[in-house]
């Protein structure tokens, strides 16, 4: 792929990424998850970017989990129950995982240069913590006794998914707020995987942008 057009898929990843976090609040509004039809257009844009970016097999790879995951949602209809949620969460966060190596593989790649870079790495961070978001809210559901969520209320028994989307990038960039915390075993594993990925991912990020930029600059030199 040309640099011009990688540079456009970058920039507008990342802005659908910022666009869909801030509109959290209007979208689960009157439900503890995000709706169906978000699901299904997230899904499009995942495989539309990394068919692009990577390829079939790995527009494949986000695919595959992410269509079983909806169709999953579909067949139970409107009586999905919170632990008829869980496998198809952790499919969906499966898929977003995919999704977030791949763009992360394109951010460091040789072929990838200037802003592409930057724009690639910082929708491949925001994927991750989104991803982690699921994977906390799905261990919730498991175990109700995981997580202390203050927003939970006995209309929302584990809260929303708001407020793990909260934990997860708290937890992700280490600032640790700690009005959301983690009290089972899987829910701190999960988060020390979390803390460890939103502390390593940058740094390894910021050390291959350096190389690359040192490299660059003395193929430059006559």
């Amino acid at each position: 792929m040309k640099r011009f057009p990688r540079i456009k898929l970058a920039q507008m990843m990342l802005l659908f990424l910022i666009c869909g976090l801030c509109t959290v609040p209007l979208t689960i509004k009157g439900s503890p998850f995000p709706p169906i039809s978000t699901t299904i257009f997230v899904t499009i844009a995942s495989v539309a970017a990394v068919f692009v970016i990577g390829g079939l097999r790995w527009a494949a790879a986000v695919a595959v989990p992410s269509i079983v995951a909806i169709a999953i949602l579909i067949v139970d209809g409107h009586d999905v129950s919170l632990h008829d949620r869980v496998v198809p969460g952790f499919l969906v966060a499966f898929s977003n995982v995919v999704t977030a190596v791949c763009i992360a593989r394109a951010a460091l790649s040789r072929s990838t240069h200037g802003e592409a870079r930057i724009y690639l790495g910082a929708a491949s961070y925001l994927l991750i913590g989104i991803s982690f978001t699921m994977v906390h809210q799905r261990i919730a559901i498991l175990d109700p006794d995981a997580y202390r969520v203050p927003g939970a209320t006995p209309e929302f028994p584990i809260g929303r998914w708001i407020d793990y989307l909260w934990f997860s990038f708290s937890t992700l960039t280490t600032s640790g707020f700690a009005d959301v915390t983690a009290r089972s075993s899987w829910a701190r594993l999960a988060c020390t995987l979390e803390a460890m990925t939103g502390v390593m991912f940058p740094a390894i990020f910021l050390a291959r942008m350096v190389s690359e930029a040192s490299a660059e600059d003395m193929t430059e030199k006559p």
